[in-house]
């Protein structure tokens, strides 16, 4: 697609499509690896009571990794296509939008705030600067 500002209908109707299709099999991902946080192998180093406890660290994870990636695909094969470009609509608007969760990780924030206020503010601000750190290494990926 041509860059513009506006799409035709049925640029627009494709673009939906190729968002809906990648964004299901991000989803799909996600939810496979979510399925990991359900043995909680990692309660041996969080423990099982406290705040820490309740971080999904698994979707903390998956958000990392998901950032990552989308700025390597940005700043790489990526980098010169116009934001309507259908492989760049698919990858980056559609599977990592859907692989990726911030809104599930900051709904957890609430259970983790009854328990404890400086625990919540702490997961927050690690989820925002973790998500910084990793969208700066994946740009510094392809620095020259």
């Amino acid at each position: 697609m041509a860059p513009h500002t506006t799409l035709t209908p049925r640029q627009l109707t494709l673009a939906i499509l190729v968002v809906a299709a990648g964004g299901a099999m991000g989803t799909l991902l996600r939810d496979l690896a979510l399925r990991i946080d359900s043995t909680h192998w990692y309660r041996q180093f969080v423990g099982t009571s406290g705040w820490p406890s309740r971080v999904p660290w698994i979707l903390a994870l998956i958000n990392v990794v998901g950032v990552y990636f989308a700025t390597v695909a940005l700043k790489g094969p990526l980098v010169r296509n116009d934001p309507n470009n259908l492989t760049r609509l698919v990858i980056i608007t559609g599977f990592f939008g859907g692989f990726t969760s911030y809104s599930s990780l900051y709904v957890s924030l609430g259970s983790i705030w009854h328990v404890s206020v400086p625990g919540a503010l702490l997961a927050a601000l690690t989820a925002v600067l973790s998500g910084v750190a990793a969208a700066w290494l994946g740009a510094r990926s392809w620095a020259k």
